[in-house]
């Protein structure tokens, strides 16, 4: 059974009160992915002023994505 299924099946089986908590929890997780994204974006920004300007210290590495 595929994921989406497992999902579905388990939702279907959540009571009507709990789904304002379900879907506050799915909105949570996708924001923390969006934020997960962003951060790596930063971080491949960084490298690639790096590559293009020459290296920089740690601490401005830092300081550059946050």
């Amino acid at each position: 059974m595929a994921l989406k299924e497992q999902l579905i099946e388990e939702l279907n089986e959540v009571p009507d009160s709990l789904f304002v908590k379900v879907i506050d929890f799915l909105h949570a997780l996708k924001n923390q992915q969006l934020e997960d994204y962003e951060d790596i974006a930063d971080a491949h920004a960084a490298l690639a002023t790096i590559e293009t300007e020459g290296t920089v210290s740690w601490k401005e590495l830092k300081v550059g994505i946050g």
